[in-house]
């Protein structure tokens, strides 16, 4: 039996590593493949599966794994009842398997992007669905510009799950929101701009609302909410506004992060209310489905800013982006 898997997690104590050893071996022994396989044990924490998916026989991985768990001088997997689990040193190598893994797919994609079509590389941007117009255009007009040309990847998603792709470095950049989740150590974030929140509601609400001489929470409580994700600011700055009032948060009719899918709810729900900022807002009120609450909220949003990793390969072309959008 693989000696490591024996062993129990909480009674295993792994010897000191000699540093200049353990160099060595990684230098001169420690393939990508490897990589590759211990993030397979970590995906399906079974030798059997892991033999299955990649098309190996079970003694062939279970060599394989011991032949990687010498090069790294410690177990990496132990068996328990839930099946092969990470030691504290394979949690550890499991975590740089990650990054590097994705180093080498970004690798790939820029090699194509360069001896394939004549480009400069591959920028991977990241974008808030509510993105300021003008940051974005000025965002394509620059990268579009830029000689020789890049290739471009844009993904739209939460601040939460873009700062984890730029972290996980399957992003280079991302345009998102300050966050509790982006402003350690291990990223630039550079501010962009600031935007201010607004109340949009429906056609039909709106007589009613534009009535009151300021934002009555108690009677925006009792509306059909549109709210975004709960991971984003702006959701954690909604859950501020009713507890600053002394209310419970409405449960939302509907979850959306889309501003054609907010636009579209809004014709078919009479009672929709929801907060946006108010360049988004106005995009939403210029579809006929809703319209903005004059008086803006007394809450600022999160400020906008441009976020990269210290140690990004494409940091000069990214600091050039920042330049652009300053």
């Amino acid at each position: 039996m693989h000696a490591s898997i024996a062993m129990l997690k909480n009674t295993m104590s792994p010897a000191p590593l000699a540093p200049d050893a353990l160099a060595l071996r990684l230098e001169t022994r420690l393939k990508m493949r490897h990589y590759v396989l211990l993030m397979a044990v970590d995906r399906h924490r079974s030798i059997t599966r892991v033999a299955e998916q990649l098309s190996l026989a079970q003694p062939t991985v279970t060599r394989a794994l011991a032949d990687i768990e010498d090069i790294f001088m410690t177990p990496l997997f132990i068996r328990s009842r839930r099946g092969l689990e990470p030691t504290v040193a394979g949690e550890v190598v499991l975590a740089r398997a990650k990054l590097a893994v994705a180093d080498n797919h970004a690798l790939q994609q820029e090699l194509r992007a360069v001896s394939g079509a004549g480009l400069q590389g591959r920028l991977r941007v990241g974008v808030i669905p509510y993105a300021a117009t003008q940051t974005l255009d000025a965002a394509w007009q620059h990268l579009f510009g830029l000689r020789p040309r890049i290739a471009l990847l844009a993904h739209e998603d939460t601040t939460h799950n873009l700062v984890l792709a730029v972290r996980q470095r399957t992003l280079d950049c991302a345009i998102c929101r300050f966050s509790h989740d982006s402003t350690d150590d291990d990223l630039v974030q550079e501010l962009l701009y600031r935007q201010e929140a607004c109340v949009v509601v429906s056609k039909a609400s709106a007589p009613r609302l534009t009535r009151q001489d300021s934002v009555d929470i108690s009677l925006l409580s009792e509306m059909d909410w549109i709210f975004p994700p709960s991971d984003t600011p702006i959701r954690q700055m909604i859950d501020t506004v009713f507890a600053a009032a002394g209310r419970t948060v409405p449960v939302p009719l509907l979850e959306a992060y889309a501003v054609r899918t907010v636009a579209s709810a809004m014709q078919q729900l009479p009672r929709a209310v929801t907060i946006l900022p108010r360049d988004v807002a106005q995009a939403v009120a210029a579809t006929g489905a809703a319209e903005v609450m004059p008086r803006p909220l007394p809450w600022n949003l999160p400020p906008v800013g441009l976020a990269w990793l210290r140690d990004s390969p494409k940091a000069s072309v990214i600091q050039g982006l920042a330049a652009a959008l300053r």
